[in-house]
């Protein structure tokens, strides 16, 4: 019996760690803030602003607003805490569809981190496993070699798919930006076609208008 209550509160704790670790919100640091991170900047005023962080110094922060898409500055003086949101922004400050950034996805880092989990947690539900043994609960001793190794696995593999998002995410932000340079670099050829055209016209039109006044003259 005791070693059934054990192995209850050993299985509660794990299943605790685990609820806490995945649910707490990811803070970004005020003195090193991380370049391309998709945040709400919660100002002392009771405020906050959304978007995409380009870099920092050590007055102000540098980002892209997600509602002016413009290059804003905050002090840091202004600022109460900087979180990690949900969604995630390009270089504009436009919101990228989750289906974009899973276009650009890969399981690298959720099977690496899964299989590390597995490991470290096998490693912890044997130990655990040991000290049932010696209380001659040789059953609650394997399954805490399963459930251990499952939390482990749970819990890394859930940091790794996180990972693999974040990579997803930049990759897609850096096809968005290959397309909008694309884009721009097109609309010049365009604007500067136009020009010359309009200056050729304008030749033309000169050139016909002396002709005609030289038509006049004979």
């Amino acid at each position: 019996m005791n070693g059934i209550k054990f192995f209850k509160w050993i299985v509660l704790l794990g299943l605790l760690f685990s609820i806490l670790a995945c649910s707490g919100k990811r803070y970004v640091s005020l003195t090193d803030p991380e370049s391309q991170a998709s945040v709400r900047i919660n100002l002392k005023d009771g405020t906050y602003r959304e978007g995409i962080i380009v870099t920092g110094d050590s007055v102000n922060l540098i980002y892209v607003d997600a509602r002016t898409h413009k290059k804003s500055l905050i002090k840091f003086d202004d600022i109460k805490y900087i979180v990690k949101i949900s969604r995630y922004f390009d270089f504009e400050g436009n919101p990228i569809p989750i289906h974009e950034i899973k276009q650009h996805k890969s399981p690298k880092n959720t099977i690496l981190y899964g299989m590390a989990g597995l490991f470290l947690g096998g490693a912890v539900g044997t130990g655990v496993g040991i000290g049932l043994y010696s209380i001659d609960q040789p059953l609650l001793a394997n399954v805490s070699i399963l459930v251990f190794g499952g939390l482990g696995a749970y819990y890394f593999g859930n940091k790794g798919y996180y990972k693999d998002i974040e990579e997803a995410a930049f990759a897609a932000r850096k096809a968005r930006y290959e397309e909008y340079k694309a884009i721009r670099a097109e609309k010049r050829r365009l604007e500067e076609l136009k020009r010359k055209k309009e200056e050729l016209l304008k030749k033309l039109k000169q050139k016909k208008s002396k002709q005609g006044a030289s038509q006049q003259d004979d």
